[in-house]
């Protein structure tokens, strides 16, 4: 497969941010749909290329490869619509970027003699500018049909990402869902790891934007280590020391002063102590009396 013409199905900020990125690349965009014509023809002229439109099934007609960039939950709805109205080429490919979900979803493309493919970035994507500048060095994801897997991974290259290769791999909704649970734990979560730990400051009176400020030089320092060092040889503080007394004390002021705080300390704590035990900075014995602590 090597078609080169696209049609965006969804025109928020991945679907915009893809076809600038494929436009570039030398794809075609041929047509934007959006579910009102403001947004499509917005969307369209960030590309810089594409006929806007409402109409789904007309823009998935136009177009070989249709990427169907809607909300989540809509990507099964809009691919059995496109299908059932005969908006798919035979041999065309149709493509979400869904990283809970596997080919299934796609099912109604299969069954009009269309291939599926999913490829999904380990990126966040706030805004299209954004995604211009984040998608390209990303890893993907990439998922597709036998027959279409070299034009899939065309695709990922044209967007300047690198294909990640998971030999356990299986094509169904629980390995799916497993990658993106990972994809979640270090970004979501790790947005919400930093607003509790302003938390600790707040409870001390320190004003929240400031506290934030104060604690970005940290998290780049750490960031840097993991680039560098990988995550174990990149763990500090107490825990990979050993330090039991400094835990205990962090305990015992939580328990007087944020209790409501101590619960997901001790959650992170118990896995740092299984780093550390990686690393192999703390003995057995240290690791033991750590746990017996945050039980």
């Amino acid at each position: 497969m090597t078609p080169k013409t696209v049609a965006i199905i969804g025109a928020g900020r991945v679907g915009s941010s893809v076809g600038c990125l494929l436009r570039k690349a030398g794809y075609t965009v041929t047509a934007v749909a959006a579910r009102s014509m403001a947004s499509a023809e917005k969307a369209a002229d960030f590309i810089g290329s594409g006929e806007p439109t409402t109409d789904v099934v007309k823009a998935a007609s136009k177009a070989d490869i249709v990427f169907i960039t809607t909300p989540d939950g809509a990507i099964k709805n809009v691919c059995d619509k496109i299908a059932a109205e005969g908006g798919l080429k035979a041999g065309s490919l149709v493509v979400h970027m869904f990283g809970a979900q596997s080919l299934d979803i796609l099912a109604g493309a299969r069954s009009s003699g269309s291939y599926r493919a999913v490829i999904h970035p380990l990126q966040s994507v706030p805004s299209p500018a954004q995604g211009i500048k984040n998608l390209p060095g990303s890893y993907f994801r990439t998922e597709a049909d036998p027959e279409a897997l070299e034009a899939a991974r065309d695709l990922v290259k044209a967007l300047g990402g690198v294909e990640l290769v998971m030999s356990k791999w299986s094509p169904d909704k629980d390995s799916a869902a497993l990658y993106h649970a990972g994809a979640i734990a270090v970004s979501n979560y790790f947005v919400a790891l930093v607003d509790y730990g302003l938390k600790f400051y707040q409870a001390l009176g320190a004003e929240r934007h400031e506290t934030l400020q104060a604690l970005l030089p940290l998290i780049r320092g750490t960031l840097h280590n993991i680039e560098t060092l990988g995550t174990t040889d990149a763990l500090t503080g107490p825990i990979a020391r050993g330090d039991v007394e400094t835990i205990q004390g962090h305990i015992e002021a939580m328990q007087k002063k944020t209790p409501e705080l101590l619960g997901l300390y001790k959650e992170l704590a118990r896995h740092t102590i299984s780093v550390a035990r990686e690393k192999g900075s703390i003995t057995q014995d240290m690791a033991e009396e750590l746990q017996r602590l945050v039980e």
